[in-house]
């Protein structure tokens, strides 16, 4: 029986050092660390989600909301091409996405819907889109991508949002959220536990208030209207989400 135990304590260190290590080694290696999340993106991405593609859809991304010369901020793999690929109000789309190792993914993407407007990807940070000029964008599309902007880039995209979108146009938004400590204090908690292995699997992903954010927008753009929501996701730690609209 000591024989056992020891065994299985011994395997169970060995699990935990090789888990440590690999740990160490996505953290001090950005190439790999993004190399491992854009394959890790594309395997878990779930067009077939009907639940969370009905929020993607029909809540954030409908026809009626998304048209005209599209951005999307964060764009991915193209997850959000299922909603996007039959919406014929849309005259253009640029997807800004700095982890290049998402691009390849991308293109598959595109190919697979067979996409018929024009689409660029450009690799450029959303925090200073030099190539996108003021005024000229009608619609900007953002899905759970602000958690893993660092600070002060975060207050910078919404900023640069503002500049490239034309008069009356509209960012629309949804993402997972720092959860209320008066409401699930003890999701709360465990958030902010787990928030340093969560941000090097997740590429920088962290838990964060994004309501903060908005509302130092509402001096900025003409409205900021913000609506938290429960994710349908079976994670209870990225459960709380936010979605929003913001117009120039």
């Amino acid at each position: 029986m000591k024989c056992l135990i020891k065994t299985v304590f011994w395997l169970l260190s060995v699990f935990v050092g090789f888990i440590a290590i690999g740990l160490g080694y996505l953290k001090v290696n950005d190439t790999v660390r993004e190399k491992f999340f854009a394959r890790t993106m594309n395997a878990f991405s779930n067009e077939n989600d009907t639940a969370i593609t009905n929020i993607r859809c029909n809540q954030v991304l409908n026809h009626a909301s998304v048209h005209g010369h599209v951005l999307e901020i964060g764009s991915g793999t193209g997850i959000n091409f299922v909603c996007l690929h039959n919406n014929t109000r849309i005259k253009d789309y640029i997807g800004i996405e700095p982890n290049i190792h998402m691009h390849s993914y991308m293109q598959e993407t595109i190919n697979r819907w067979q996409i018929q407007f024009p689409v660029r990807i450009s690799g450029v940070s959303a925090a200073t889109m030099t190539d996108i000029e003021s005024d000229s964008i009608d619609t900007i599309i953002m899905t759970f991508v602000l958690c893993s902007v660092p600070d002060p880039f975060a207050k910078q995209i919404l900023l640069e949002a503002y500049r490239v979108l034309k008069p009356g146009g509209q960012f629309h938004l949804i993402e997972h959220v720092l959860s209320d400590p008066n409401i699930k204090p003890m999701t709360n908690s465990f958030q902010k536990l787990i928030e340093p292995i969560w941000t090097i699997v997740g590429d920088g992903c962290r838990f964060k208030p994004i309501v903060n954010y908005l509302d130092e927008m509402k001096t900025i753009y003409s409205n900021v209207e913000y609506e938290n929501i429960e994710l349908p996701v079976p994670f209870f730690i990225i459960k709380d989400g936010l979605k929003a609209v913001l117009t120039k």
